[in-house]
């Protein structure tokens, strides 16, 4: 992951942020084409890593999760809690963004209007050494 930190960086695992961003619905017609490569497939020990086993017919499911049914699927309500877990995650990610960007913008306001106050200050500072001195007043600025 450290590698997408950088400047131009693709980001590990594209076609899984794809099928993320395809379940959105968000248009990727404009996108540039990476071909998938060897590095960019989800490995077996980090699926593992996240709490899931592989059964004996090749699928993951969560540890302690109730075996398959005559079917071989998993029951419903634990895929749907999970996508809902994820969706949960995307939403604190969401809030916690938002008010990183509110607190940020706050703090920007603020140092706008501490500058602004300075300059006040010096402005007044100025037309007192001026008048002080006999100067005449400075041009207007536009």
């Amino acid at each position: 992951m450290h590698k997408a930190l950088r400047l131009n960086a693709h980001l590990p695992y594209p076609h899984l942020v794809t099928l993320f961003l395809q379940h959105f619905n968000i248009r990727l017609d404009f996108e540039s084409y990476v071909p998938i490569k060897r590095s960019f497939f989800i490995g077996a020990a980090v699926i593992a890593s996240f709490g899931y086993r592989k059964e004996h017919d090749g699928s993951w499911v969560k540890k302690g999760a109730q075996p398959h049914d005559d079917e071989g699927h998993l029951p419903v309500e634990e895929d749907s809690s999970f996508l809902q877990s994820i969706l949960d995650r995307f939403d604190g990610l969401q809030t916690y963004v938002s008010e990183r960007f509110d607190a940020l913008e706050l703090q920007v306001d603020m140092r706008f209007d501490e500058m602004d106050s300075r300059i006040t200050k010096v402005e007044g500072d100025v037309t007192y050494i001026r008048t002080f001195f006999d100067l005449p007043p400075p041009p207007p600025s536009f």
